[in-house]
């Protein structure tokens, strides 16, 4: 990738502004939606590409706001590089163990996230566009978990997103975004902004709870101590200390008295029974045992095979031969996969797929993680929402395959691509307000 700072044409970055809009306001609100906008990026990466091949380096002094983008770095190539590692790893495995086509499908995802994040990184991203997407998409989600729920009879909302587990995970991590970014607005003292992007927060705390999931809330206490981290100063206790009392009260009430929160109530109360029920009785036909026993059959397959592990075929067999032997329950045997995202990468790509994944994770969270306590509240704020994605995603993959599915995957590569661009965005136009 070019060192130069020089940005495309302007309508590039209008382009790809809308783009990043365009995939936070349709990526929980209507099917595939991720698509869209994922497809704008895509495009518009291509095009960056393009014109900077046929102009050269100097194709333009600045962006659209005259300032030019932050120079190409070695936090960006190593990006680029460990996107394109857990790429080659999972072609490499497909390959190895002769697996179908259709397991290259979400390792797709990372090669064709390459251009997306080289893209933004090389236009001026219009911040507002993508808040304004953000919070008009929860709304949406919002509508839609109340529609299921409400209005055609759902026990727990599903969205568009095959079901209702990564539903509430992004409903969670993208109210997470918009309630940072309110309180960011507020230390700005934009209280428009403010109180649509904390409307927008709650909107995904309702569909979040609205689909009753356990999972999501194994990330809550990350995501706390990343907001406490950036945002934690003497001059901003008060609008923070406000924002907090309303989603707090607004969380207690949606528990309290909304049927989809009485739900969530009594599933997060019955995992500590099926959790007592597998560790007591064996029992691994509830939600809780039989995923604390997939565990169990991969972890006894995964020595036999440490390099490039399993594959889909060769382990079906093989579980079976784990039954038949009784080292592990038969119901294990109808499970899709095994309900954790480390354990399922090391399973079927080996120590090398979980080593590249492992490493993009880290990287990832650490670039962002160096910015917490900047001097600026914009770079602050942005790095604590790009912190949380390798975070939340983390601690999803706990107990889900989050990134087996196409939704979860390219909610997690757009967003990542988004998120470095616009912290990156924002550095860069600190540094030049300061010089």
């Amino acid at each position: 990738m070019p060192s130069s700072p020089a940005a495309p044409p302007a309508w590039l970055s209008t382009w790809m502004s809308a783009g990043a809009a365009l995939f936070f306001l349709l990526m929980l609100s209507v099917p595939s939606g991720y698509s869209i906008g994922g497809g704008v990026l895509l495009l518009g990466g291509l095009a960056v590409w393009w014109t900077a091949r046929r102009a050269g380096r100097g194709i333009q002094a600045g962006g659209p706001d005259g300032l030019a983008p932050a120079p190409w770095t070695a936090e960006d190539r190593t990006l680029c590089a460990l996107l394109l590692a857990v790429f080659a790893i999972n072609v490499l495995a497909v390959l190895w163990h002769g697996d179908s086509g259709k397991y290259l499908d979400q390792g797709a995802r990372y090669l064709l996230a390459v251009p997306i994040l080289a893209g933004l990184r090389r236009i001026r991203l219009r911040l507002g566009w993508v808040a304004a997407g953000l919070a008009l998409g929860l709304f949406a989600t919002a509508g839609v978990a109340a529609w299921q729920t409400l209005g055609i009879g759902y026990e727990r909302a599903t969205g568009f997103v095959t079901s209702a587990i990564p539903f509430a995970d992004m409903a969670l991590t993208m109210g997470f975004w918009s309630l940072m970014g309110a309180a960011l607005a507020a230390i700005q003292r934009r209280w428009a902004w403010s109180a649509l992007l904390l409307a927008g927060a709650l909107a995904g705390l309702y569909a979040m709870i609205a689909a009753a999931t356990r999972g999501s809330l194994v990330a809550l206490p990350v995501l706390l101590v990343l907001a406490a981290v950036a945002l934690l100063r003497r001059a901003h206790l008060r609008p923070l200390l406000a924002g907090i009392a309303l989603l707090a009260a607004a969380a207690a009430i949606a528990l309290a008295v909304l049927p989809a929160g009485q739900i969530a109530e009594s599933r997060y109360a019955a995992a500590l029974d099926e959790w007592r029920a597998y560790s007591q009785q064996g029992d691994a036909s509830n939600n809780v045992g039989s995923r604390l026993e997939a565990w169990k059959a991969a972890l006894i397959s995964i020595p036999e095979r440490p390099l490039l592990g399993w594959g889909h075929t060769q382990y079906d067999a093989h579980l079976q031969t784990l039954i038949e032997a009784e080292r592990v329950a038969p119901f294990v045997g109808t499970l899709s996969n095994t309900h954790n995202q480390f354990i399922e990468i090391w399973l079927h790509q080996g120590s090398l797929g979980l080593i590249a994944f492992l490493a993009l994770l880290i990287a990832s969270f650490w670039y962002f993680c160096r910015r917490l306590r900047a001097p600026e509240p914009a770079v602050r704020v942005l790095a604590c929402c790009g912190a949380a994605l390798p975070a939340a995603f983390a601690a999803y993959g706990l107990t889900q395959v989050i990134l087996g599915r196409n939704n979860g995957v390219m909610f997690f590569l757009v967003s990542l691509a988004v998120l470095w661009a616009a912290l990156r965005q924002a550095e860069r136009d600190a540094a030049e307000t300061a010089a």
